[in-house]
């Protein structure tokens, strides 16, 4: 019937006046909602005079806070990002390299390239990067022609002085709105007021009042010196580009912001890293590659060393040490704010923890639970202590009824005849017998266990990656990383490698064939993955948690994704084993006369000797004279097994064994001719 069935209310419009409201407009009070609410729409609140603005929330500018905090902490300086100077060479710098993770606007994919293709030397250009980096701007050829005027490449044309004037800072491309408008006023004579109107119905296509502003723009053209027909081709452009045009004064805004967390990120990157991760801790999901771990890997990257979590030394929030980066209790699953303020005030109060006995008689458990102190030694937050984490994981339950008893009997006030060890003596915990404090005597978790914990704990593998050991074969065999995969265009035909998680299988609703969807993950991120029911139902052995495959199959980006959010669609799975001998004919082994001896010949040959195949082998020696000595054997063929590359590796280190890739199967029943033809591409 044309009423509206509801009261909706704008997350953030604030409506302004210079009188109380209800001289204005008619309000209400809104259940659950604001205070007051206009009940007058968006568009009748503007038509009456009254100014709207949408206040929005940045998560920016609280890393910016907290950055200048953790400057003045580590350094005493006291430094406001208002006063940095805008021509500052080594921000520049970084903006031209395209290091941008991390800052605001700044960090995707697209935009880095754009940044390193542009090379910004003033501020002008960040707010033009900002403003034309949009489907429009990029598919109209705007951006090309900024980018080869700036440079020197491409003559810019201005058909009237006006034009040049107005476009001369964005290289006679009409980037802004209010490049626009004052083109339409200046040269058009069409009031701003208007001018303003003018663009919104070229944007809304209302054809009546184009015409009608045509019409005034070719009269005040003519009269400021231009032909009808010139001053025809200029509305004309203005039409083309009214529809990409942003507001300069939004652009400049959002400018300020990525120039200050670029500047900071130039000058003091471990300050800037431990802000950026604390403003990551309330969004972590510990599934898939979140932001944090992109920033714990930037942060490598740039040489910057991030310190385990640790009950004995790190904070609530990142902070900064001795110029690292000290992880944060809080970004540790289940341990929340209430449990890590529990934990640093029992610290502060009463010194470290000497072992899980204490930390548990010290720290509220009604903060810090059972679960939480499990998942802190799974993420190695104990290791300070000085004992196994297999040990202090077998113990927690002890300690939390030792340090229930200790609490009644203080309440009863009462004191046990024998403390676990005399207090007096002044000796660390680290020092005692496990069995002295009451842990087991058992042996320390595997390094492929220490990582599966640490990964469910931390959402990454910290000290150890249970791919690393592949990570040689995988290099040889696969065409992408799997998060690399994931930003590649619709179709691209790859091979990925990696581990298999989150498992889900589904059927269709069409016949109710099973199909699987899973993440694929390597050493650099993941990608989520189908295996569609033909496929599903050859390789359906091979679709387990933790399998460690290769894969052949397609990008699929027609979901309308993010920039790195391709699916991936699986042919053909292959395990480690299988993808050596069929997606390679053999090894080929590297010795190097400054650094291998005859003994290494001769161990190599043994090991080769024990592992009979169908594999070739190639041998090249390289000579102390700089030159290469090739060999081929065709009588000794090897089996294509992981352990057999592992051992050779270990003889005679990481670069001397290389895949040799294999030519297509024309017969392969496995796999069809158009993942036969993504190996091609990519060989």
């Amino acid at each position: 019937e044309g009423l509206a069935r509801q009261a909706g209310v704008h997350a953030c419009a604030v409506v302004i006046a210079d009188k109380p409201l209800i001289e204005y407009v008619p309000l209400q009070r809104v259940k659950d909602g604001p205070d007051v609410v206009t009940q007058w729409q968006m568009g009748d609140v503007e038509k009456a005079g009254l100014l709207k603005m949408d206040f929005l929330g940045l998560r920016n500018l609280t890393i910016l806070a907290q950055a200048i905090d953790i400057v003045k902490e580590t350094t005493g300086k006291t430094i406001d990002p208002y006063k940095f100077p805008l021509d500052d060479k080594k921000t520049y710098e970084l903006l031209c390299r395209g290091e941008t993770k991390g800052i605001f606007q700044l960090e995707g994919g697209g935009i880095r390239e754009l940044l390193q293709r542009m090379k910004p030397d003033n501020f002008r250009d960040i707010i033009a990067t900002l403003a034309l980096y949009r489907p429009g701007p990029l598919e109209g050829g705007m951006v090309d022609q900024y980018v080869a005027v700036k440079h020197g490449r491409a003559q810019a044309a201005y058909e009237h002085d006006v034009m040049k004037e107005v476009l001369a800072e964005t290289n006679g491309v009409m980037v802004y709105q209010e490049q626009i408008m004052r083109i339409l006023n200046r040269l058009g004579k069409i009031p701003l007021g208007n001018s303003y109107t003018c663009i919104k119905a070229i944007s809304k296509k209302k054809e009546e009042q184009i015409g009608k502003y045509r019409a005034q723009f070719i009269d005040g053209a003519h009269e400021n010196g231009l032909t009808r027909e010139k001053a025809e081709e200029i509305f004309e452009l203005i039409i083309k580009f009214a529809g990409y045009g942003f507001n300069k004064s939004h652009s400049t805004a959002y400018a300020l912001i990525a120039y200050m967390t670029a500047y900071l990120k130039a000058h003091y990157p471990v300050e800037f890293m431990a802000a950026l991760l604390c403003g990551d801790i309330s969004k972590r999901n510990f599934t898939g590659k979140d932001s944090t771990v992109e920033h714990i890997e930037d942060c490598q990257r740039m040489g910057i060393t991030v310190v385990p979590a640790d009950v004995n030394f790190s904070k609530q929030l990142y902070s900064v040490a001795d110029g690292k980066i000290m992880f944060a209790l809080t970004a540790v699953k289940s341990c929340g704010d209430w449990a890590a303020d529990k934990i640093v005030f029992a610290r502060e109060k009463s010194g470290r923890f000497k072992d899980l006995f204490d930390f548990c008689s010290r720290v509220d458990n009604r903060a810090c639970s059972r679960g939480t102190v499990e998942t802190l030694i799974k993420a190695g937050a104990f290791d300070s202590l000085g004992f196994h984490r297999s040990q202090l994981f077998r113990t927690v339950e002890q300690a939390f009824k030792s340090a229930h008893s200790e609490a009644e009997d203080m309440a009863k006030g009462q004191q046990s005849l024998f403390a676990r060890y005399d207090e007096a003596e002044p000796v660390a915990a680290a020092s005692k017998p496990a069995a002295l404090i009451g842990l087991p005597d058992i042996e320390e978790w595997s390094d492929k266990e220490k990582a599966i914990y640490e990964k469910e704990s931390l959402g990454f593998y910290l000290s150890s990656h249970p791919l690393k050991e592949y990570e040689p074969i995988f290099q040889q065999i696969r065409s992408h990383r799997c998060y690399e995969a994931a930003g590649l265009p619709d179709r691209t035909e790859v091979i990925l490698a990696g581990t298999i998680n989150d498992v889900k299988i589904s059927t269709t609703k069409l016949n109710n064939n099973q199909f699987a969807m899973f993440t694929l993950e390597d050493i650099e991120g993941p990608i989520r993955s189908i295996v569609w029911p033909d496929q599903y139902a050859k390789y359906a052995p091979l679709v387990k948690s933790e399998s460690i495959i290769f894969a052949a199959g397609r990008i699929d980006r027609t979901r309308g994704q993010g920039e790195n959010d391709g699916n991936f669609i699986i042919n053909a799975l292959y395990t480690v084993e299988e993808a050596m001998e069929q997606l390679s004919r053999g090894l080929g082994i590297t010795l190097d006369e400054n650094r291998h001896t005859v003994e290494s010949i001769k161990k190599l040959y043994e090991i080769l000797r024990g592992y009979p195949g169908h594999g070739a082998l190639e041998l090249s020696v390289q000579l102390r004279n700089g030159s290469l000595a090739q060999f081929r054997n065709p009588k000794l063929r090897i089996e294509m097994r992981s352990d057999v590359q592992q051992r050779i590796i270990e003889l005679l280190g990481n670069d001397s064994i290389r895949l040799l890739k294999a030519a297509p199967k024309k017969n392969d029943n496995r796999n069809n001719s158009k993942q036969w033809k993504g190996q091609r591409n990519f060989r």
